[in-house]
């Protein structure tokens, strides 16, 4: 029994808990953590089932505020295009152009009686009203059987005026979705004008609206598109314009279109060179470039082949020439790495194409190789590795494709081994400048020299001979790696001198005459000896 009040208490607290855990075991009641955290979890729920319900309502009304005005602005929209579109005959066209036009009065008249208490539903009718009444101004002249502006540059006029005034619109209320809209109008209305000194003009000055909403705004949507439909409007240009009916085919003359190209081409570049480099994002940055490099390059090249064939060497020599002008620009501004880089790709390969029509094979294959050197200045410049890697796959592929195509030319296999050489040997001098944190590069171009080597003494010295130019080879690189301090040039003797044997044993063996047969062992075998003399010298003062 319990002695006083204190022990008294205790054994309570024991029973209560026991009878607890008894309940809980048998389902009788709830157990104890639910009991101390019911009203936690009561609080829990009640939550979710708020989170859901808002959850649900969040949507249904996004769906009823935006999404049901958008559709019913695109459909009331239609309904009055379709309304002034139709074939009436005894409505004169003057009257069913005032309809439409009153239609527009109608809708802005919407748009600014809701201007303060439904905000989006206003903006949306805003834009609509906009977009049709650029529509039934084009159809003054245009897409009518019976135009009420009969001169078509009257009615191009008009169409121009009324796409400025939605740019102007879009520029005022700083809408990024009405600028794309006014572009997009802008590349329509110079494919309609179907004269080119129009076409070109309109395509020129919608470009450098695109670029100015980018300086402005930095809104790289923009321009992207406008890059996009600057080029394909051209295109569209180029092939007869067949948006109007006409058949595809390239047209008669040139008219000048390809300084044109190089218009388009600078606008969009100094857009890139003079935004604010610290508020774009880097991949805005690299896709501005890159589809501003394609779209010159695909329709200057194809520009070029339709109408100035004769002069493919020059006009390459040309492009190329911008694009490296770009590319330094770019660099010396902004220190650009990717804009330097894309450009400079596209600029030497230009050049290649150029170096290609100007020479016979296989001079042009001499030319492209010491052209690598000039890549990896460039790249080194402007700290790049991306075109340290570009220009090694072209290296390897142009190598590849000279050795799969062509017969062996000695100047040939002497320009890539050099080139090889002081390619790899400029890598490793500037790695740093490079950031180069991996010796890949500098191994393949050493691997590449290795292999021309090997294949060009075989075809240029007479069969006799080959074991023992290759066994001079490995004294030279030997020799190399003692003057550098450099191990990979040891690394490439060994493979050499392992090249020789085995074309000494399976090759020379069966083919040479005894007394040369004996000269070639003594020299193989004195040669494996010194160099083993010299390895174990080099151990010894390791140690």
């Amino acid at each position: 029994m319990p002695t006083n009040s204190e022990e008294v208490k205790e054994l309570l607290q024991q029973l209560q808990k026991r009878i607890a855990r008894i309940e809980n075991y048998l389902e009788l009641g709830p157990p104890a953590s639910t009991i101390e955290g019911g009203e936690e979890k009561a609080s829990r729920e009640t939550l979710t089932v708020s989170d859901s319900t808002a959850k649900k309502e969040s949507l249904e009304f996004r769906i009823g505020e935006y999404w049901l005005a958008q559709v019913g602005a695109i459909v009331l929209m239609l309904g009055i295009a379709f309304l002034v579109s139709y074939p009436f005959s005894s409505v004169s066209p003057l009257l069913i152009s005032l309809v439409g036009y009153l239609s527009v009065a109608g809708i802005f008249t919407l748009s600014k009686f809701w201007d303060k208490t439904y905000q989006y539903l206003s903006k949306v009718l805003f834009g609509s009203g906009l977009i049709l009444g650029y529509y039934v101004t084009v159809r003054l002249h245009f897409f009518n059987s019976n135009p009420v502006l009969s001169n078509k540059t009257i009615g191009i006029a008009f169409a121009v005026i009324a796409s400025v005034l939605i740019f102007h619109q879009a520029v005022r209320r700083r809408s990024e979705l009405l600028s794309a809209v006014a572009v997009l109008l802008g590349y329509i209305t110079a494919l309609l004008s179907d004269s080119t000194p129009i076409v070109f003009l309109l395509i020129s000055f919608t470009a450098i609206a695109s670029a100015y909403v980018l300086i402005r705004f930095n809104w790289p949507r923009i321009l992207w598109l406008s890059t996009v439909l600057a080029y394909l409007s051209h295109l569209i240009w180029m092939v007869n314009n067949p948006l109007l009916g006409k058949p595809i085919q390239a047209v008669v003359e040139h008219q000048n279109n390809f300084i044109y190209l190089f218009v388009y081409f600078t606008i969009f570049s100094l857009a890139n060179l003079f935004r604010k480099k610290e508020i774009i994002s880097t991949t805005a940055e690299f896709t501005i470039t890159s589809l501003n490099s394609i779209g010159f390059f695909a329709i200057g090249l194809l520009s070029v082949q339709i109408f100035y064939k004769t002069n493919l060497a020059l006009m390459s020599f040309a492009i190329g020439i911008f694009f490296i002008i770009m590319a330094a620009l770019n660099w010396l501004r902004h220190n650009s790495k990717y804009p330097a880089a894309v450009y400079s790709c596209f600029g030497y390969l230009a050049l290649s194409i150029s170096i290609l029509t100007q020479f016979n094979a296989p001079d042009y294959i001499i030319w492209l190789s010491w052209q690598s050197l000039l890549v990896i200045s460039t790249a080194l410049w402007f700290h790049s590795r991306i075109i340290i890697v570009v220009n090694f796959m072209i290296f390897l592929g142009i190598l590849l494709a000279y050795w799969g195509i062509m017969e062996s030319s000695n100047f040939v296999n002497l320009s890539y081994g050099i080139v090889a050489l002081v390619s790899a040997r400029i890598l490793n001098w500037q790695k740093e400048r490079l950031e180069l944190k991996t010796e890949k590069m500098r191994n393949a171009y050493l691997f590449s020299a290795f292999v021309v080597v090997l294949y060009g003494l075989f075809h240029a010295v007479p069969v006799n001979f080959v074991g023992l130019s290759w066994l001079i080879a490995a004294l030279f690189y030997f020799a190399m790696s003692h003057l550098l301090h450099n191990v990979k040039y040891r690394w490439m003797a060994i493979l050499t001198i392992f090249a020789t044997v085995l074309h000494v044993f399976f090759v020379d063996l069966a083919r040479v005459g005894a007394a040369f047969r004996i000269i070639l062992f003594l020299a193989v075998g004195l040669v494996l000896l010194i160099v083993s003399l010299r390895y174990t010298k080099m151990q010894k003062k390791e140690e």
